[in-house]
């Protein structure tokens, strides 16, 4: 057992750790929000009120169209995030979500055939009613569909976690280090910390599962990051002492 590699292994992921930051998968922004027509019923008072008319409806058609070509390519983008990870993560969940993304799509661009066929006051009602399903429909599945993807791309970190667990456990029971107080401490907090990041991992994925709050499954993966943070750092810690204690013992045998 090379004791070296596992310290430099720790410090590796133990720093990678530190740096990382949980933030919803970057997806470009699509908005209809109600101010953006403000503007449009302020045309110049020089125009008669057929000719106002007509200019603000063309401009609150454009806008709508555009606003749904945007969503349509951001929810198409995700889903491309998403569908990346279909092999790799659960199934179950991937085709779930995968599947909602596309009723979004498929939902925008049902909408999108109706734009030509809006008057000015039914354009206003589109855009509100749109704004509405947005918010209610689209976010919380685009922020559910943001959590698969960090939640799948950490399960490299929590294997690899696993597996330093396992070489450093190797080790103390080769070299019968788990006598020593200040190491079975270390040993002992570093293995019931990880056990609380996977048991927040797998609430997480549970969450993911049944499509719970977004905001609970994000709060799940931050807490599972945070012990997970936490472990490699006592396995550093672990490892510099076990280093130093195999030091001494082999500079009194060289005596």
């Amino acid at each position: 057992m090379n004791l070296k590699k596992i310290l430099m292994g720790s410090a590796f992921f133990f720093f990678a750790l530190m740096g990382i930051g949980v933030s919803a998968a970057h997806a470009k922004e699509c908005s209809l929000n109600q101010s953006k027509f403000e503007a449009l019923s302020s045309a110049d008072d020089s125009q008669d009120y057929h000719q106002k008319i007509q200019k603000e409806l063309i401009l609150r058609k454009d806008l709508i169209s555009n606003t749904l070509a945007c969503a349509i390519e951001e929810a198409s983008a995700l889903k491309t995030d998403v569908d990346k990870l279909g092999s790799a993560g659960p199934e179950r969940i991937w085709f779930k979500i995968s599947s909602l993304l596309e009723n979004s799509i498929e939902y925008y661009k049902l909408q999108l055939t109706k734009v030509p066929n809006l008057g000015l006051e039914g354009s206003r009602y589109f855009s509100k009613d749109l704004l509405v399903w947005r918010r209610g429909n689209y976010v919380p599945i685009a922020k559910t569909a943001s959590n698969f993807i960090v939640w799948s791309e950490n399960q490299n970190l929590f294997r690899a976690a696993q597996n330093r667990l396992d070489q450093i456990s190797g080790a103390v029971t080769i070299l019968k280090l788990i006598e020593n107080e200040s190491i079975q401490v270390k040993w002992n907090k570093a293995s019931s910390i990880f056990r609380a990041a996977l048991t927040e991992n797998q609430n997480a994925k549970r969450g993911l599962e049944n499509l719970d709050s977004p905001e609970e499954t994000l709060t799940s993966i931050k807490l599972s990051l945070e012990s997970l943070s936490e472990t490699y750092k006592i396995l550093y810690d672990l490892v510099v002492e076990i280093n130093e204690l195999t030091s001494k013992i082999q500079q009194s045998k060289e005596r």
